[in-house]
C-alpha cells in the first residue's frame, strides 16, 4: 500500500488562507465556515483544525497578511526622504493592493460592524496606520514642513480613516474605479490638506528632485 503524500504545513494554511479570501470576495463573513473554507481547499477539514482554532481565527490571519501587505507599500513613504515621490508610490501601492483584495478588504470592513473580534482586528490595523502617519507628521512638523497649529494625531486619524473608507468604496466592489486615478485623489488630498496646496507639484514630472518649502504660520 503506496502512503498518501504529506502536505507542507505552510502550503496547507497557504490553501486555506486563499480559500477564505476566495470565499470572502463572494459572500459575507457571516456566511463563512469552516465547512465552506475547506470544500474549496484539496485538504480535509481536520487540517483547518492544525493551523486555526476557528473561522475568527482565520479572519483575523487574513486581516493581519492584508494590513502586512499594506504596510509595506505604506513604508514606502513613512520610511522616505522624498516626500513627493515616495508619497505617490505609497498611494500606487495601495490602491494596487485594494484592486487586487478590495472585495476581501471590504467584507472584512463590512463584518467589523457586526462581530466584535473582526473590529478588534480590523480597527487594530488602521490604528497602527494612524499611529504611524502621526509620527511621521510629527516628524516633518519638527522640520518645518508642517504648520505648528494642525493637530497632527487627528489629522492623522481624519485621513486615515477617509482613505479606508473610499478605498473600499472606489475598489472594494465591481466595477472598480480607475486605481491611478484613486492614487492621484488621494496624494492630492494628503499633500494639500497637510503640507499646502502649493506644495502640490502639478505633474508627475514636477515632483522630481524639488527641494520640500518650509511651512509658514498662518
Amino acid at each position: 500500500m503506496s502512503r498518501r503524500p504529506k502536505h507542507d504545513p505552510k502550503e496547507s494554511e497557504r490553501e486555506i488562507l486563499n480559500a477564505a479570501e476566495q470565499f470572502l470576495r463572494e459572500r459575507p463573513f457571516r456566511e463563512m465556515t469552516v465547512e465552506a473554507v475547506m470544500s474549496r481547499t484539496g485538504l480535509k477539514r481536520p487540517a483547518f483544525y492544525v493551523h486555526f482554532r476557528d473561522r475568527h481565527d482565520l479572519a483575523l490571519r487574513v486581516v493581519e497578511d492584508l494590513g502586512q501587505e499594506l504596510s509595506e507599500m505604506v513604508d514606502r513613504w513613512l520610511v522616505g526622504t522624498d516626500l513627493h515621490n515616495d508619497a505617490r508610490a505609497a498611494f500606487e501601492g495601495l490602491t494596487d493592493v485594494y484592486q487586487r483584495h478590495g472585495a476581501v478588504l471590504s467584507a472584512l470592513a463590512d463584518a467589523a460592524g457586526g462581530d466584535a473580534q473582526v473590529e478588534a482586528a480590523y480597527g487594530q490595523m488602521v490604528q497602527r496606520f494612524i499611529d504611524a502617519t502621526a509620527k511621521r507628521f510629527a516628524a516633518d512638523q519638527a522640520e518645518g514642513l508642517i504648520r505648528a497649529d494642525i493637530d497632527i494625531e487627528e489629522t492623522a486619524r481624519a485621513l486615515v480613516w477617509m482613505d479606508e473608507r473610499y478605498l473600499t468604496q472606489a475598489l472594494g466592489r465591481a466595477p472598480q474605479a480607475d486605481p491611478k486615478r484613486v492614487a492621484e485623489v488621494l496624494y492630492s488630498i494628503w499633500v494639500s490638506a497637510v503640507y499646502g496646496s502649493e506644495s502640490v507639484p502639478k505633474s508627475p514630472k514636477a515632483s522630481r528632485p524639488q527641494r520640500r518649502r518650509r511651512a509658514t504660520r498662518s
